[in-house]
């Protein structure tokens, strides 16, 4: 793991433990090495830094390319493996570095619903995750992050803030969908339905 990527790390979970009660949950659900996906809902612009911290696996995220154009930013998440992507549009060399990203054995981040979810609630995916996740045949983790747009209340009145890991959709499975658009939205459909179970999870508190 990249020095600075884990001392940042390790810095940002202990702020967070200390401060907002954050919790980790089905941390053995990540494997160890190989390359893997991790697929969690988006209600707010910390929910990078939260998956960086729960996860023991240095990973790696999907940035719109408009957050590059700031060049002390850009400069920034590109240390902390951010990939600049096209949003709103179909961005083939984007896809094709996550896949390859993937090959390589890397943990690439995807927040399905494709946008921050300004309500909370959990939106359809878009087509891209299920298309990488296709081509690459990698493990696809669920994860839900809990109260990450209720970041006041849980620093003054001691709601937690957590990322919880759910089982993943094993590459078997994978195989035998299609790769076209009805197996993109197929898989999208899986990886929601998985994402929205951790919500109701009885662990979690309510957002």
């Amino acid at each position: 793991m990249n020095t600075c990527y884990d001392l940042c790390r390790r810095i940002i979970d202990f702020v967070l433990r200390v401060f907002l009660r954050f919790k980790k949950c089905g941390l053995e659900h990540v494997p160890e090495k190989g390359g893997a996906i991790i697929a969690s809902n988006h209600a707010a612009y910390i929910d990078p830094p939260l998956l960086g911290a729960a996860s023991s696996r240095e990973l790696y995220f999907l940035a719109k390319k408009e957050l590059f154009r700031n060049k002390l930013f850009g400069w920034l998440i590109n240390k902390f493996n951010a990939v600049p992507i096209s949003r709103g549009a179909f961005d083939r060399k984007g896809l094709q570095r996550s896949v390859q990203l993937l090959e390589e054995g890397k943990v690439l981040v995807l927040f399905p619903e494709g946008t921050r979810s300004k309500s909370g609630r959990l939106m359809e995916a878009r087509p891209g995750i299920g298309k990488i996740a296709l081509e690459a045949g990698v493990p696809i983790v669920p994860a839900y992050i809990q109260n990450s747009r209720k970041l006041i209340q849980a620093l003054f009145k001691g709601k937690e803030i957590g990322v919880t890991f759910g089982s993943p959709i094993e590459p078997a499975w994978l195989g035998r969908i299609p790769k076209n658009k009805d197996g993109y939205r197929l898989v999208g459909q899986e990886i929601m339905k998985r994402i929205g179970l951790l919500k109701e999870s009885p662990e979690i508190e309510s957002t």
